[in-house]
């Protein structure tokens, strides 16, 4: 992957977070949409505007000489009737409710000259326009200029509608869009800033430790769906599966294989897969590993270590039917090992697990009898992986770190804080432990999700293959 800011981008988080907030989204378009339209239907004053153009004139035989004083006059003019005098004399006519405001421009470069009024209602409006006119007849004319008059080219009218109508629904539409268009992109800032790792580029820029593998979300099918709602429980998914993803299954056989590459590498046969936090899929990732090593003849054993929420045992209902023994009543000293472990008969793996949560966990994990038994088990198997708990709720995982060979962190996509992470980096690097990497988990991007994990990478044949076979 390219190693830049905007590579470390997840759209499927974005659209994610988006969809989550939806709502809040269509409250921000429905807060301004309701917000302009009150405003147009309470505040906003529509105004009416009523105008006449008078032509300013000069009593004068020479033409150009009447031109050019008409227009130097016309300014005079133009005061007159805006001025408060004039307003005085109008006020006293109309009324101080009824009177509109009144304005008088000059037509550049001509003799002619704009009255205007403009009022919130549209007769006041055209009656004190007209009532401007009718007393500059009877009190200003023929007291300014003795040879100067004035003619109307446009009389004055009632107007039909509000000089500054403006549609109200068109803007109520845009500031909602806007609304929500902001309210969006800053719910996209803080997704794009939540220190979480969203991708791989996350995970090899943002994390103190080797980016060890991917794990493609599961989508889950509608017969998952159907099992779920029929026997009311969590679903598990495994590699056994036939009706899991490609890029799921796949993405578990590439880790194996780096798995493999250890043990060859560093004799390396026991290896411990912890989180840092509880729903992060450590046990699914653990459990998978295990099945997949199981399925190339490898000779492996699975070890629930965590005694306080057990969950290993949801992936092989069949072996916990009827009786069985729990591993914490072996580190109690009430069994031997042959009564705690289980074999599976479809995968071929060998089991240490329970039922039970076990109050005094911590020390039970800590236990020469604990460290005797993966001692012991060390020979007689290819493989041993330890299930535990999750670090930030316990301190077992770095107590059993102790006695394994290499440490695995799984990470799920966009849950646990970067700074959290690397925290428990630290910690389990200062185990006896080789700590191999991070395993992030149920990663999902804009081309999984629209091919609902079908296929791993665009166009190849093995994909196909796997698939469509």
């Amino acid at each position: 992957m390219n190693n830049t800011k905007l590579s470390g981008i997840n759209l499927y988080v974005i659209f994610r977070d988006l969809s989550y907030d939806f709502w809040v989204v269509i409250l921000a378009f429905i807060t301004g949409f309701v917000g302009v339209t009150t405003y147009f239907d309470y505040i906003f004053v529509p105004e009416y505007k009523s105008s006449m153009t008078v032509a300013v004139n000069v009593s004068e035989s020479n033409v150009s000489r009447n031109i050019s004083k008409a227009i130097e006059v016309s300014g005079i003019f133009q005061n007159i009737f805006q001025s408060n005098v004039m307003k005085e004399i109008v006020l006293k006519e109309v009324g101080a409710e009824n009177m509109a405001q009144i304005s008088a421009e000059a037509v550049d470069q001509t003799n002619l000259l704009r009255i205007n009024a403009v009022g919130p209602d549209a007769v006041d409006t055209f009656k004190t326009l007209k009532a401007v006119y009718e007393n500059y007849e009877r009190v200003f004319a023929g007291n300014v200029f003795a040879d100067v008059y004035i003619n109307v080219v446009t009389p004055a009218s009632v107007p039909s509608a509000p000089f500054n109508a403006i549609g109200g629904r068109k803007y109520a539409l845009a500031a909602g869009t806007l609304l929500a268009a902001l309210c969006a992109a800053v719910f996209v800032i803080l997704s794009i800033l939540r220190p979480t790792v969203k991708n791989q580029t996350n995970a090899e820029t943002k994390l103190d430790a080797p980016f060890f593998g991917l794990v493609y979300h599961q989508h889950m099918t509608r017969q998952m769906k159907k099992k779920v709602r029929k026997e009311k429980s969590l679903l598990n998914f495994s590699v056994l599966d036939p009706s899991m993803d490609y890029a799921f299954t796949e993405s578990i056989r590439r880790i194996s294989s780096k798995v493999e590459y250890l043990k060859n590498s560093r004799n390396a046969k026991t290896f411990v897969v912890t989180s840092v936090d509880e729903n992060e899929g450590k046990t699914t990732v653990a459990v998978n590993i295990a099945l997949t090593l199981a399925s190339k003849d490898y000779k492996v054993l699975l070890v629930d270590s965590d005694l306080r929420r057990p969950s290993v045992f949801r992936f092989f209902p069949e072996e916990m039917n009827g009786s069985y023994t729990e591993f914490g009543d072996y580190l109690l000293g009430k069994v031997s090992v042959d009564d705690i472990i289980k074999h599976d008969e479809q995968s071929s793996l060998d089991i240490i697990n329970g039922k039970n949560s076990y109050r005094f966990a911590f020390e039970l994990l800590g236990s020469m009898r604990y460290r005797d038994l993966i001692k012991g088990l060390y020979d007689k198997y290819d493989y041993i992986i330890i299930d535990t708990p999750p670090t930030s709720m316990t301190a077992d995982a770095e107590s059993i770190a102790d006695v394994a060979d290499v440490l695995l962190l799984v990470a799920r996509m966009d849950r646990t804080p970067v700074a959290q992470i690397n925290d428990t980096i630290d910690s389990l690097m200062e185990t006896e432990a080789y700590f191999a990497g991070c395993i992030l988990n149920d990663y999902r991007d804009f081309f999984s999700s629209f091919s609902k994990g079908k296929i791993l990478e665009s166009g190849t044949a093995y994909s196909s293959y796997y698939y469509n076979k």
